[in-house]
């Protein structure tokens, strides 16, 4: 009697999770490349709601980041991340930055991520993704992560932020690559590149 009673409550409870388990996502909702970006809304560091919609018809940038990873902090400080942004202001004035951090210990550590940025002179937008859902959207996988939406709200490209992982100062960007292509004949090459840092550290 005991152990049906146990078997029951067994099988209640893996029904129950899988009831109120989070909804996996279609996978023609996710990001990809040559398709309308998924839109979503987050919250920045002054708790002020932001949606990728509020930038339509200019260029948007997004940068996975975490002020705890070392790559992502490299990048970050040795100048990658501020050259980036030089260039592409030159090139387009009207670009938008927005880094997003899915960290899941940080996700209401406001301060921490406005004061990243500020210390590493960092002119971008910081939001905060609470429970990792937009970074899944867009299969998030390291910090930095980079994705690059052109005007019409398509997804360009995504992958690694430069295309050496071991930090070369000269490394060519990307980001700056995509954006010139962008703002020339429109024609982007690479769209994809495998990103490299620390794994995004998302709630489980």
């Amino acid at each position: 009697m005991t152990s049906t009673i146990t078997r029951c409550m067994s099988v209640l409870a893996l029904a129950g999770a899988f009831l109120f388990s989070a909804p996996a996502i279609a996978d023609d909702e996710k990001a990809t490349i040559d398709k309308k970006a998924p839109e979503f809304t987050l919250k920045d560091t002054a708790g002020k709601d932001r949606s990728l919609e509020e930038f339509k018809d200019k260029i948007v940038v997004l940068q996975w980041v975490n002020p705890d990873c070392p790559i992502c902090r490299r990048v970050m400080e040795n100048g990658t991340v501020t050259s980036m942004i030089k260039d592409c202001k030159a090139m387009d004035e009207d670009i938008v930055f927005i880094t997003i951090n899915s960290t899941h210990y940080m996700e209401k550590d406001t301060k921490r991520n406005k004061e990243y940025l500020e210390k590493n002179k960092i002119e971008a937008i910081a939001l905060l993704d609470d429970n990792g859902k937009v970074g899944k959207l867009y299969g998030a996988r390291t910090t930095p992560h980079m994705y690059v939406i052109d005007e019409k709200g398509v997804l360009r490209y995504q992958g690694a932020i430069t295309d050496d992982g071991r930090g070369k100062p000269k490394a060519k960007n990307h980001v700056t690559e995509t954006v010139k292509q962008l703002t020339s004949d429109g024609t982007v090459s690479p769209t994809t590149t495998r990103p490299f840092g620390c794994g995004v550290k998302y709630k489980k």
